[in-house]
């Protein structure tokens, strides 16, 4: 303990720390309105940093071993069982200040979403112990290529390109594919999803399989040094059966996470979700229960819009994974998404086909829907009341400026462009349908 507690108070160690600490609450708060008052939500976003934390976690770690390890293999006496020993400690002093940064996000996201009105709950564990999992492995590599030696540049940047990688490679899996399987930061945190736990376990049998790797090369490499200087390696009773024990967990370890299932699976609705009394009927998630009043609000908007322009809605529409009805996606606080949804509804109600589809290839299908498209983003700015945010954009093609243009325009032009594409999309499907 002592070894670890000089370890822990080097000032490269004290300074990486705490830059990973404020690169944790800058990056969570930075994105502060996508997980407040959403339990989930938060619990993923403690482990979203670690895309670069780790890289910088694995790199620093590689450095400072990389740096102990020169200084030792100076001459060819070196005393293998302190250098074990330093070995470990460093390696146990940098996993526990990796844990330090973990608990001060998972500190940040309880106090935001105790101060957020969020509805009863609290973390959940499984994204917290894939991110620590994570954390801890960053450290470990790092650890790991550093005790190889070699030029002073090598293992570090080595380190943050596997750590980066690692945490790139699958994260554009597809949900229930078996890439999914190795997933570990950037998990959505959705209400409707939820972390299967053998994949939990896992991704700590991966890390287990990356500590023992790095607590096991420095006692290797003493043993190569001391047997080439011609000195007996310290091994002691069991030094045969210790090396065959570890290869075993390490194998069986390694099979553990080659066969893990899906990192993410969906949930199972509850029985009694929170709903709205508006028109359409907005149904949550109880995770997303503070979400409610704010798509109620939009609710009740999108009917007002409809009715100016006599279109329809859904009686009732639910949050993602609670029925196979209407249904919309969350994105924080954030309702763009959710009135895009209402929107393009009341812009089909104005001229549907209740007929057979076309073949993809009749020229009128884009026609159609380039008229929806537009009518759907005119209905979406007047249900928000508000211009396009930045950055907010689609795969329709939609000339936003133009429907923006003509938002706010007066009412006899804008009733006047509302006609045009009315007639447009039911000539299409006079054509269609007869």
């Amino acid at each position: 303990m002592r070894a670890v507690w000089v370890e822990a108070r080097r000032p490269l160690v004290v300074v990486g720390a705490a830059l990973l600490v404020a690169g944790q609450l800058y990056l969570m708060l930075h994105d502060i309105t996508a997980w407040r008052g959403v339990w989930p939500m938060a619990s993923a976003a403690v482990g979203a940093p670690w895309m670069f934390l780790g890289p910088a976690a694995a790199g620093l770690s590689a450095y400072e071993a990389l740096r102990r390890t020169r200084l030792r293999a100076g001459g060819c006496a070196v005393d293998t069982v302190a250098w074990r020993s330093s070995a470990t400690a460093m390696l146990v002093a940098r996993v526990v200040l990796a844990c330090v940064v973990v608990g001060a996000g998972a500190a940040c996201a309880v106090v935001v979403n105790l101060t957020g009105h969020a509805p009863a709950g609290f973390l959940w564990p499984s994204y917290l112990i894939v991110t620590l999992a994570f954390a801890i492995g960053s450290v470990a590599v790092g650890t790991l290529l550093g005790s190889l030696g070699g030029p002073m540049w090598f293992a570090p940047v080595l380190a943050v390109l596997a750590t980066f990688l690692r945490a790139m490679w699958f994260q554009s899996a597809v949900m229930g594919s078996a890439e999914a399987a190795f997933t570990r930061i950037f998990l959505s945190g959705r209400p409707w999803v939820e972390l299967d736990a053998r994949a939990v376990i896992a991704s700590v049998m991966e890390t287990v399989v990356l500590v023992a790797l790095a607590l096991a090369t420095p006692v290797l490499l003493a043993r190569a040094r001391a047997r080439r200087s011609g000195r007996i390696f310290p091994g002691g009773r069991g030094a045969g059966v210790r090396p065959v024990t570890a290869a075993a967990v390490l194998v069986a370890c390694a099979a553990l996470v080659l066969g893990s299932p899906p990192m993410v699976r969906f949930r199972t609705p509850p029985t009694d979700v929170p709903c709205s009394d508006t028109h359409p009927r907005v149904c949550v998630w109880p995770d997303n229960a503070a979400l409610l009043p704010r798509l109620a609000e939009t609710a009740d908007r999108a009917d007002a819009v409809a009715q100016t322009v006599d279109g329809r809605l859904m009686t009732q529409i639910d949050e993602f994974g609670l029925s196979d009805g209407d249904s919309f996606g969350t994105q924080g606080e954030d309702t763009w998404f959710f009135s895009s949804t209402l929107a393009g509804t009341i812009a089909y109600s104005l001229a549907p086909y209740r007929c057979d589809q076309p073949p993809d290839d009749d020229p009128g299908l884009l026609t159609y829907y380039g008229a929806e498209n537009e009518f759907s983003a005119l209905f979406q700015l007047q249900i928000e009341d508000s211009p396009i945010p930045p950055g907010y954009s689609d795969s329709t093609g939609t000339d936003f400026a133009e429907v923006t243009r003509v938002w706010q325009a007066s009412q006899s032009e804008r009733d006047t462009w509302v006609a045009d594409r009315v007639a447009t999309m039911q000539a299409q499907v006079q054509g269609w349908c007869g």
